[in-house]
């Protein structure tokens, strides 16, 4: 096992007027479900802030608690008159939002980059 420290659960940079997210988890858990949000929010929530990318183009999972999360995570972003973009998902994870029709609701973008431009 190794003694070096875990990588947090998520990584904000600020570019511009975006905020991007960076997802380090392959799993949506509540614990660090709750912890991206705080982390989200308080990033989200400084002036001149207009869009939000999440990165989770390292993200294989998300149950449907996950799924309840970004939906209110999009809720938010539009309440404060901004855009949520999910950056990299991946196929697997994909067809699950396509199944779920959230696809219809969150904007989906290939990469980081296309999700800024």
């Amino acid at each position: 096992m190794s003694d070096a420290p875990a990588a947090p659960p998520v990584a904000i940079e600020t570019t511009g007027s975006a905020i991007i997210a960076r997802v380090n988890l392959k799993l949506f858990d509540d614990k660090n479900l709750k912890l991206m949000e705080q982390m989200i929010d308080e990033a989200a929530t400084k002036p001149g802030v207009t869009t939000v990318v999440l990165d989770m183009s390292r993200v294989q999972i998300v149950p449907s608690l996950g799924l309840g999360a970004l939906v209110q995570l999009n809720k938010k972003c539009r309440a404060r008159q901004q855009r949520l973009k999910l950056a990299g998902v991946v196929p697997m994870v994909r067809q699950t939002m396509s199944i779920t029709k959230l696809d219809r609701i969150l904007d989906l973008e290939d990469s980081v980059d296309a999700a800024l431009a």
